[in-house]
């Protein structure tokens, strides 16, 4: 056993960024329509029930997108559907720019939706079935990178954008669909890159093979959910996800809310502070998570992780959501959330499937997440208002059933003896 360091090759670095837009891009599509609500409301004459409207279509979308295009590339071919649902973002991101009446910009938000939440699973089978699984959790936890990009970025566009008034929708779609288009023609115009993807699926036939891999025949979702094997981690990822996911979505999706309308602070101060603490969790997520993902230190990482997001809620929750200690929390609970939660289960999802059901299972438990997530954020608003203490206890409540799902999976990882760096390295090809 050695601890000499081991230096990635640089096409594992080079595919993870292209296929990591799928995370950014997913990412930045959300965000870019929470930033512009306001000003569809009055450009269409929306009423409040349209505004929730709007942003359950969007999430519904995704959740569909999601289930449909993870079985369609284990099908078709991952390949294949990542292109298309890169060139459908394009063309949704550009109808909801351009729309002229309300009808187009649902039907733009449905069509960026289906393919955003396609582009996810489809993504990291990509990654998964040609980089060795003993690099895996590095690569796969940098498309944590991209998602929050896609957080920072538009919210710095909204901000910069928001004195031109309806014309900063133009900018903010018309960069995500030039940022998808770019990504789009690298994969379709770049031989170079293509002989580079086609290289790594060859190198890596091997380590899929023995993993109960074929890319020519997809593993049926009957199987998966007949088979105990594969069922009971199926429901672990569920979960765990969902229970990280109702936390991340509803400050994801309404921080700003809560701190103007219950803690009556300024949207300029809310602004501000959700920006920081994402500036903070990309450091965090970097220095961090992506430098122990594939060591044995990973679950130390998690376990640290989602103790801190815990505690910040017991905190918070008995201040009463009181603004400053609200703060202190939030930014606390955003440097740390991305040492668990979806990283850990972006990488659960690759880690625990054969390669030709890895899209179909992480497209069914992120559908049934977002679906389940769309719900719960759509009585946000009014638990916030009914009680702030209670949300937050509710929150701490999904966290600690978070960890003690984790911990479950974990032991079914260490029982079945699936490779993984902490409960079974051997098994990883040229690990210590």
């Amino acid at each position: 056993m050695t601890n000499t360091p081991v230096k990635l090759d640089p096409r594992y670095w080079k595919l993870s960024i292209n296929a990591s837009m799928a995370s950014y891009l997913d990412a930045a599509i959300l965000i870019s329509a929470g930033i512009a609500l306001p000003l569809w409301t009055e450009r269409f004459s929306m009423n409040t029930w349209w505004v929730g409207a709007l942003s359950t279509i969007l999430t519904l979308s995704v959740a569909v997108g999601s289930f449909f295009g993870g079985r369609l590339s284990d099908r078709f071919g991952r390949v294949m559907v990542f292109n298309l649902d890169i060139l459908f973002v394009v063309i949704g991101a550009l109808v909801v720019a351009f729309a002229p009446n309300l009808a187009v910009l649902v039907a733009g938000i449905v069509i960026v939706g289906l393919a955003s939440g396609a582009d996810l699973p489809t993504s990291l089978a990509v990654i998964s079935e040609r980089v060795p699984e003993r690099f895996q959790g590095k690569i796969i936890s940098s498309t944590e990178l991209f998602w929050l990009g896609g957080i920072v970025i538009p919210q710095g566009v909204g901000f910069l954008v928001a004195g031109i008034g309806y014309a900063g929708i133009y900018v903010m779609f018309g960069l995500i669909a030039l940022i998808a288009l770019i990504t789009w023609l690298v994969r379709i115009a770049m031989p170079s890159f293509k002989v580079l993807e086609d290289e790594l699926l060859a190198e890596n036939a091997a380590e899929n093979a023995a993993h109960g891999g074929n890319g020519d025949k997809a593993y049926p979702l009957s199987g998966l959910l007949g088979n105990k094997r594969f069922l009971v981690p199926l429901i672990f990822l569920t979960v765990y996800y969902l229970m990280w996911n109702l936390s991340a979505n509803t400050w994801g999706s309404f921080q700003t809310y809560f701190m103007v309308t219950i803690g009556g602070r300024s949207q300029s101060y809310a602004t501000a502070v959700g920006f920081i603490a994402n500036v903070l969790a990309i450091i965090t997520t970097y220095a961090v998570f992506v430098r122990f993902a594939d060591t044995s230190k990973r679950y130390i990482v998690m376990i640290v992780g989602v103790t801190c997001g815990i505690l910040s809620w017991v905190v918070s929750a008995f201040a009463g959501g009181q603004w400053m200690v609200f703060t202190i929390c939030y930014v606390i609970y955003s440097i740390t959330n991305t040492l668990h939660g979806e990283p850990i289960y972006k990488i659960w999802s690759q880690q625990l499937f054969p390669a030709n059901a890895r899209a179909t299972a992480t497209g069914f438990t992120y559908a049934i997440v977002r679906f389940l997530t769309a719900i719960f954020g759509f009585v946000t608003p009014s638990l916030m208002a009914y009680s702030p203490s209670l949300l937050l206890w509710i929150l701490v409540g999904v966290l600690v059933l978070s960890l003690v799902t984790a911990l479950c999976a974990m032991k079914f990882i260490r029982n079945h003896e699936i490779p993984d760096p902490r409960f079974n390295p051997k098994a990883l090809n040229g690990t210590k």
